[in-house]
């Protein structure tokens, strides 16, 4: 008995709604045995560096668990990473692999467009039945679905798109694929990008960087390290009014403290909220990078120092730096030093968080 099996390629470089809305319309109106997602090892139209095949699978793998005729088929994955990937090549191999088998090739219109550069295009409308796809901001294009026999599936236009996700754009995307590309640091300097300044946004990556290195210097994780790095100040340019909103709802015990450190707790909620950050240690490392604790963890001391001590901030740090490479506890209790200090010299107020963290960790630490 012949099976039916739409294949969809595409870089999915993240995979986003979209890919999930077309696979699931076209196991219907094609009625399909199954659809195999076929992610490419490298796109003959793209220069762009991609997440790598594994990365990509996994996130594929968070929005097929519900639907057991999705498939995954890494056929791609396994070629030649010099060369590009050729949509010919590989319907041959699967063809000749998976006799007995009526493969339906899935694309949009903007590929419809641009389908007479493929290679061997002519030769891929006679292996397979191809169908296309309406994609917003791309018309129809009659001659080339025409000229290679095309399938038209009567849907509503795609409007999701993997380059408005990194972007900043993360409302075409599932939860749990977020959360994946989150905690491997996928796509983080893309997307923050989007919600700061230029200038706030050069301190995060450079900040990040050395949080990285502090944290490899002192056996902490540190892809927790860049993580908690790229969303410290990700609330740091919050609207005020929704600063304040946010403030008076989910802490409002700190509501009373100077709007500048309001960012340590919304940051956090915002890891917490948008980018589905679970893991208890970054949330707190990010909370606790202003103002510090009287309980904190090495992360939070990675953290909390590499904010200090990032050399973007335009002063010499590299011997504070090298301390904390050293022995990040160390580091940490000298630019708790080194803030009252500073406030001292410029008669500034110390909040009574900090005079806590203090006594903590450099007046009992000399006590003892």
């Amino acid at each position: 008995m012949t099976r039916r099996i739409g294949l969809l390629g595409g870089s999915f470089d993240p995979v986003h709604k979209g890919h999930v809305q077309i696979a699931k319309y076209s196991l219907k109106k094609l009625k399909l045995d199954e659809l195999w997602f076929i992610p490419v090892l490298n796109n003959p139209f793209k220069d762009r560096q991609m997440a790598s095949g594994a990365d990509r699978c996994a996130m594929l793998e968070c929005v097929i668990q519900d639907e057991p005729r999705f498939k995954i088929c890494d056929v791609e994955l396994k070629g030649n990473p010099e060369l590009k990937s050729f949509t010919y090549y590989t319907l041959l191999y699967l063809i000749d692999h998976y006799p007995d088998t009526q493969f339906y090739y899935i694309i949009g219109d903007d590929q419809v467009a641009a389908f007479d550069r493929w290679y061997e295009a002519e030769k891929i409308s006679q292996l397979v039945t191809l169908v296309c796809f309406a994609r917003k901001g791309y018309e129809p294009h009659y001659k080339n679905i025409k000229k290679y026999h095309m399938q038209r599936l009567d849907m509503k236009p795609i409007k999701a798109s993997s380059t408005a996700i990194r972007e900043g754009d993360l409302t075409q995307v599932e939860p749990a694929v977020i959360q994946y590309f989150t905690m491997h640091g996928l796509y983080l300097k893309d997307i923050v990008k989007h919600y700061m300044s230029e200038k706030r946004y050069a301190h995060t990556c450079s900040m990040a960087n050395l949080a990285v290195e502090i944290a490899k210097a002192n056996q902490i994780d540190p892809m927790k390290a860049y993580v908690a790095g790229m969303l410290h100040d990700i609330a740091k340019e919050m609207p005020e009014k929704k600063a304040e909103k946010l403030m008076q709802k989910y802490y409002p015990e700190y509501i009373d403290k100077p709007q500048a450190i309001w960012h340590q707790w919304l940051s956090s909620y915002v890891a917490k909220t948008t980018f589905y950050v679970k893991d208890k240690e970054i949330l707190q490392a990010i909370t606790n990078h202003t103002t510090a604790s009287s309980k904190m963890s090495l992360l939070d001391m990675c953290i909390y120092c590499a904010d200090k001590y990032d050399p973007g901030r335009g002063y010499d740090s590299s011997r504070e730096i090298a301390l904390c490479k050293k022995d990040i506890c160390e580091g940490f209790k000298q630019s708790l030093i080194d803030f009252v200090a500073f406030s001292k010299q410029k008669n500034r107020a110390i909040d009574p968080i900090f005079n806590e963290v203090y006594e903590t960790y450099v007046k009992e630490d000399r006590n003892g």
